[in-house]
């Protein structure tokens, strides 16, 4: 099989009149919210960086056709990216427009099309026309839409779109791979779905840590703690159990967990049960058979009456942050115990680099390495207990913080342990509040993890002073007038966790008439203030079960353009906040220009079972919507924020 690859850039696409379609044996488009916003950071990060060239991942294809003048593919693997490009060629357009499509004469040839799906071809045909498209396609391409137009409303007055889209016509790379037309696919799609994985650069960096440790026993167990910790998508007991054989119920109490003095979330004392499990592991060994029938001992460590049985039924859950993310906000920690200079960023792909650069040039030995290894071991067990996953509960994705409880019972003289996570029966402040962090902060950083994660690794802290220490560092971090980078002030919180920084003017920012320029944290920060403080304010199980969505796209609540024209009382009020909301890009082309009472009618069916939105719950009580009454909600929203703010800012260290 003739199997050719080549790094080529949008550009040279272009040039070579190379065209894509999607085959109907391909999922369509299913990125999550998360996927799009890392590789758009990943984008702007190296464009602001003026790197000279950014690696993008490969692009499997088949030829299936084509003339002197172009060639048409399948796109057969690295479909989503690939789409992701093309929509951004759409929404941003200026050095991107001659990826979009071809004119030639009076045709226009998409750049990449879906032959089998003429709805999602007609979609993208009149967006492409500057049409409002008839048919709203496939929901996940609407939000992805959304998702890259917000991130260019959120730019800066100064951002220079045909720089940063030049940038990505230019400089970002794609291994470009085709097969033969004549490939059996079967057989190919067989390949590449058991194909080995390519060594990650955190296992390489544990092989550099792993050399310090001369100890050939010792730096198994260290290396056991590190694996146990990389598997970010399931939790962290039964990474232990399942790597290691170890039996994490006699490292576990219930009542010590709640008073945070579980031996589990020590590194000493699960290193201590590691050694323990291989000297028992080296005794038995060494036993002969008649040894060990004459043996009055009992060295199996099971009970004399059965035997103990163990499991942990703690289903797989998705991490709200990557491995290599979760090793540099542990870097940070380690940097800031020892009095070293803090990363210069947090970066996913730059993982050993950053560590290159700040950790391993320095002279390291034995003592560095088993420190950060252990520092590991116990900031991933808090992240466990204390910090927001995605969970699946009741056939969706939601954030929970899922307790671990321990179970035991008796039968017939055998002890069975049970290790579960137990979800929350009720919506709880922490979780909600760390979603809306999750939602609205730049999602390859997180940079609010690192004072947190340091803050909890104490141990005793309880629920209520860590709910109060993080409304403290969001009010303190993200609603400074400090215009230093993230990275810099978070680096305060470690210094002195209830620091205090001058705050910016609430009332200022949201009685501006920003429009669609508004920051969507300030949407989302309300969501949760509304949720926090009226809910037992409000009698409406709806409210129980409220949480944070991925939102990309303000909706005007008064149309822009309402059918009839616009009426001269709202011309100077249509972008005030009052008249805002955030939606998803899809629900917003359900509103479109739709009068006040059509949307209304709209919202309350969406809403029967869950309130999407708590701010447009309150602009929906109201019988008609007037320029008056978007100011009194205007007002009474900031007073809400205000009200929560001097809450915040008077919480003292406890």
């Amino acid at each position: 099989m003739n199997i050719q690859s080549n790094l080529t850039t949008l550009q040279e696409i272009v040039d070579r009149n190379y065209f894509f379609r999607v085959p109907i044996y391909q999922r369509l488009y299913v990125w999550r919210d998360d996927q799009l916003k890392t590789l758009i950071a990943d984008l702007w990060t190296a464009y602001s960086e003026h790197k000279d060239i950014f690696y993008l991942g490969g692009v499997l294809v088949v030829e299936r056709g084509g003339d002197e003048n172009q060639t048409c593919f399948d796109l057969i693997d690295g479909q989503q990216r690939f789409t992701t490009l093309w929509m951004m060629s759409l929404v941003w357009k200026s050095a991107l427009k001659p990826f979009i499509c071809r004119w030639e004469k009076d045709h226009r040839q998409q750049r990449v099309s879906f032959p089998i799906r003429p709805d999602v071809d007609m979609f993208f045909t009149q967006l492409m026309d500057g049409e409002d498209p008839s048919s709203i396609a496939n929901p996940q391409i609407v939000d992805a839409l959304g998702t890259i137009q917000s991130f260019m409303e959120e730019r800066d007055a100064d951002f220079k779109l045909e720089d940063f889209t030049c940038f990505i016509y230019e400089k970002v790379q794609l291994v470009l791979t085709l097969v033969p037309a004549h490939t059996d696919l079967n057989k190919l799609f067989e390949v590449i779905n058991n194909r080995g994985m390519q060594l990650q650069h955190h296992e390489i960096l544990k092989a550099k840590f792993l050399k310090h440790i001369a100890d050939t026993g010792e730096r198994e167990r260290y290396a056991c703690l590190w694996d146990s910790c990389s598997g970010m998508n399931s939790y962290v007991e039964k990474n232990l159990k399942n790597i290691c054989k170890i039996k994490v119920s006699e490292l576990f109490d219930n009542e010590a967990s709640d008073n945070g003095e579980e031996m589990l979330a020590s590194a000493d004392k699960v290193l201590e049960a590691l050694t323990s499990l291989n000297m028992q592991a080296q005794l038995e060994e060494s036993m002969d058979l008649e040894s060990i029938l004459s043996s009055d001992e009992d060295i199996s460590g099971e009970s004399e009456t059965g035997e103990d049985y163990e499991v942990c039924e703690s289903d797989d859950v998705r991490s709200i942050i990557s491995f290599p993310m979760l090793l540099q906000h542990v870097l940070r920690i380690w940097l800031f115990q020892h009095s070293h200079q803090d990363l210069p960023k947090i970066m996913d792909k730059e993982l050993l680099e950053l560590f290159e650069q700040n950790f391993l040039s320095r002279q390291i030995g034995y003592e560095e390495v088993t420190s950060f290894i252990g520092l590991l071991w116990e900031i991933r067990y808090c992240f466990d207990k204390h910090v927001i996953k995605w969970v699946k509960a009741d056939e969706e994705e939601q954030h929970l913080i899922c307790k671990l409880r321990l179970n035991q019972k008796n039968v017939k003289g055998e002890r069975y342990y049970s290790l579960a996570r137990q979800q929350p029966a009720n919506n709880e402040d922490l979780a909600l509040l760390q979603s809306m962090l999750y939602h609205s902060q730049q999602i390859t950083t997180h940079y609010w993890l690192t004072p947190f994660l340091a803050f909890i690794r104490v141990g005793t802290r309880s629920k209520g002073i860590q709910f109060d220490f993080l409304k403290h560092l969001d009010t303190h971090l993200h609603c400074s007038t400090d215009e230093s980078p993230l990275v810099e002030r978070s680096r305060k919180f470690l210094t002195n966790p209830w620091h205090r920084n001058t705050l910016m003017d609430v009332e200022d920012i949201l009685n501006k008439p920003l429009g669609l320029a508004f920051p969507h944290y300030w949407f989302y920060k309300l969501e949760f203030i509304l949720w926090h403080q009226k809910r037992n304010e409000i009698n409406d199980p709806r409210w129980e079960v409220f949480r944070m969505t991925a939102k990309n796209s303000i909706e005007h609540i008064w149309p822009q353009a309402p059918e009839g024209g616009q009426p001269a009382e709202w011309e100077d009020q249509l972008n005030y906040f009052g008249n805002l909301g955030l939606v998803s890009r899809s629900i917003n082309s359900e509103y479109g220009r739709k009068p006040f009472h059509e949307k209304k009618a709209h919202f309350e069916t969406r809403n029967k079972k869950r309130i999407d939105s708590l701010k447009m719950f309150f602009i929906y009580q109201n019988k008609e919507w007037t320029p008056q009454k978007s100011q009194q909600h205007k007002q009474e929203m900031i007073e809400q924020v205000k009200k929560y703010m001097e809450i915040a800012i008077a919480i003292r260290t406890r």
